[in-house]
């Protein structure tokens, strides 16, 4: 049994996060931080790791929506990974950095 003063614990910890979602989920997704967390342990902006460096990919934004979406070569698929939205931000970081 929980005991009175661990119960109002429990209770305050959702209060806690969802005071914060609303403001998350209102802000820009940052293409950089996409970049960052799923893509930088195979691509570099200039330079070639696992997979072509950044300067080096196509400077078409359906190609690239498409091959981060579904996949090339030795590239997983990120379809049901990433949301449409941290696509977009992503295609728009690369272009930016091309």
């Amino acid at each position: 049994m929980i005991k009175k003063k661990n119960r109002k614990r429990l209770l305050f910890i959702p209060l806690l996060f969802s005071s914060t979602l609303p403001s998350i989920a209102d802000e820009k997704i940052d293409g950089q931080h996409v970049f960052i967390q799923q893509c930088s342990l195979c691509h570099a902006i200039d330079k070639k790791k696992l997979g072509p460096a950044v300067k080096m990919m196509s400077h078409e934004a359906e190609v690239l929506h498409k091959v981060i979406k579904k996949g090339k070569n030795a590239m997983p698929a990120y379809a049901g990974k990433l949301t449409n939205e941290e696509i977009k931000s992503l295609v728009d970081y690369l272009l930016t950095n091309q």
